[in-house]
């Protein structure tokens, strides 16, 4: 145990001098920056509902509830698809085999930096979100007791999604991404199933004015399901502000004996297979210059680059398995809208819902971005000096990865705001204008994360989860959030103006109510898409020299 205590004192201290206090600095006043962003976001929305009676608080537990049941299968696959390259194709692990440590030390110093990079951004969303709910009841010091809930939380997915690796892995040596993100899709797929299945409310709220009707409805919405870890981490927050210490004991209890009973059976089959797993492990690569020989195939180096990207996108399951999933996430989503009927036809919330929609499909292409485009520069790592000795120009690179993902991310925000916003607005205009909007807007993200990646490349890892994780991450998904919130406020006032019009019968056109917003918002995303554009193509210019 000294020795991993050792050794990871050392990558510590190798971080923090390699890198200047300014930037150290920067990086924690931007994390400090979301998370208040965040608490202040999710405390005004739990201090809003605490004021509803009996449904308020139901609805704040549901929040808490699914957005932890999002956080266990973002967990889950971000653990698995992350540990592949952890346990068994890091550089770091041939030097560590060949000292004396044992391999079960190996491991266990593996499993925590898996768990540590997979799981540290999803936390940084999560805490502010405790800490509104906590303090919405005025125990903003509860946060205290709750670290020790959300560690266990955290080791399940984890612990799971690595047993789901070591065994895989122990059949089929030659076990691919694709694979285990296949048994891990199966395995989430079933947990959805079950959790649908148990819980017997509905959304739908009853048109009567029936008691009995409204109380049975608030009855099962109240319902909680017993045999999933996202309900038992609510009641463990609900048992604390209501200071039903039974309770507390009883949901954490139960938290830990789950998290003890998948690492027992974690630490039984890594003691068993993971030496053996790792000596088997066999990586099939290929000769670099066979990839590249289709370079002269075609005199256009941008169109050569972006067939190269579309070919690596196609065969790398790391690349396109995230993309299916959230692309699968958002289909639910679609058809969640297209079933659940409005009860309110005012403007305002007309305005907002439509505005949060386009928000929620603005921060899925974020996410994207950041996961794709960021580290897209970094992974050309094998191919790099390929690049620099040819006569291919640096920004021809720049703008292969920018023009690839601005297309791959289009057709997202192009489908899902056009089936969603027309079910929440059922207005043509407005639905045309958001996605409009959404282009824009994904256009910028892109370009944003294209140009942070240049200026935080990182040739010397491979996985990208970990580019995607770090500091330059942290400051490229702020960056991003922060456009497009100032993105969606210029539209605010001149869309619920448009709509408390058209519910009143008046007949007005669109484009005379949002021109000028539309002319801001073109404007304030141009200014920032050449910014970065300017900056991004000059740095890539000097990037491995």
């Amino acid at each position: 145990m000294r020795e991993l205590i050792f050794l990871r004192l050392l990558r510590l201290k190798g971080f923090f001098k390699g890198e200047s206090r300014f930037k150290f600095f920067v990086y924690l006043s931007v994390i400090l920056i979301f998370f208040a962003g965040t608490y202040l976001f999710f405390y005004r929305v739990f201090s809003f509902l605490r004021g509803i009676e009996d449904i308020g608080e139901i609805i704040s537990g549901k929040i808490i509830s699914y957005s932890f049941f999002v956080f266990f299968f973002m967990l889950l696959f971000s653990n698995g698809i992350t540990s592949i390259s952890t346990f068994y194709r890091s550089k770091e692990l041939d030097f560590l085999f060949s000292t004396p440590i044992t391999s079960m030390k190996i491991f266990f110093l593996k499993l925590m930096d898996n768990i540590f990079f997979s799981s540290w951004a999803t936390m940084i969303g999560a805490l502010p979100i405790i800490l509104a709910y906590l303090n919405s009841y005025r125990k903003p010091f509860l946060i205290i007791p709750v670290i020790f809930p959300i560690f266990f939380f955290i080791l399940i997915p984890a612990f799971i999604s690595i047993i789901f690796l070591l065994i895989l892995k122990r059949y089929n040596p030659r076990l691919t991404v694709k694979k285990l993100a296949f048994f891990l899709f199966i395995f989430s797929s079933v947990v959805i199933y079950l959790y649908i299945r148990t819980n017997p409310y509905s959304f739908r709220i009853p048109l009567s004015y029936d008691l009995n009707a409204i109380n049975r409805f608030l009855d099962s919405f109240r319902f909680t399901n017993p045999y999933f870890p996202n309900e038992w981490f609510y009641n463990i927050l609900l048992s604390l502000v209501q200071n039903n210490i039974i309770d507390f004991l009883r949901y954490f209890s139960t938290l830990v004996l789950l998290s003890i009973a998948t690492f027992i059976i974690l630490y039984i089959v890594s003691s068993k297979w993971y030496k053996i797993s790792w000596l088997s492990d066999e990586i099939q690569g290929s000769n670099p210059f066979i990839k590249t020989r289709f370079f002269l195939k075609s005199p256009s180096h941008l169109l050569n680059l972006l067939t190269k990207d579309i070919r690596i996108f196609v065969r790398s399951p790391s690349q396109w398995i995230q993309f299916l999933i959230f692309f699968i996430l958002l289909i639910f989503y679609i058809a969640s809208l297209r079933r659940t009927p409005l009860y309110f036809k005012d403007p305002f919330w007309l305005t907002i819902t439509s505005l949060i929609n386009t928000a929620f499909v603005s921060y899925i292409n974020a996410t994207l971005s950041l996961r794709y485009v960021f580290p897209a520069l970094s992974l050309e790592t094998p191919y790099f000096w390929i690049y620099k000795s040819s006569p291919l120009k640096p920004k021809t690179l720049y703008n292969s990865k920018i023009i690839f993902h601005i297309f791959l991310t289009s057709l997202i925000v192009i489908l899902v705001l056009s089936l969603s916003n027309i079910r929440l607005t059922n207005n043509l205009s407005i639905t045309l204008l958001t996605i409009i909007i959404g282009i824009v807007i994904s256009i910028t993200i892109v370009i944003i994360n294209g140009s942070f990646g240049v200026f935080f490349v990182e040739f010397n890892e491979t996985n990208p989860a970990k580019i995607a994780s770090g500091p330059g991450g942290l400051l490229t998904a702020i960056f991003s959030l922060f456009y497009i919130g100032i993105s969606l406020l210029i539209f605010f006032q001149p869309l619920s103006k448009y709509i408390r019009y058209i519910l009143q019968g008046i007949s007005l056109n669109l484009f005379f109510i949002i021109r000028n917003s539309l002319i801001i918002f073109l404007f304030f995303s141009l200014i920032i898409d050449f910014f970065f554009i300017f900056y991004g193509m000059k740095r890539i210019k000097y990037v491995g020299k």
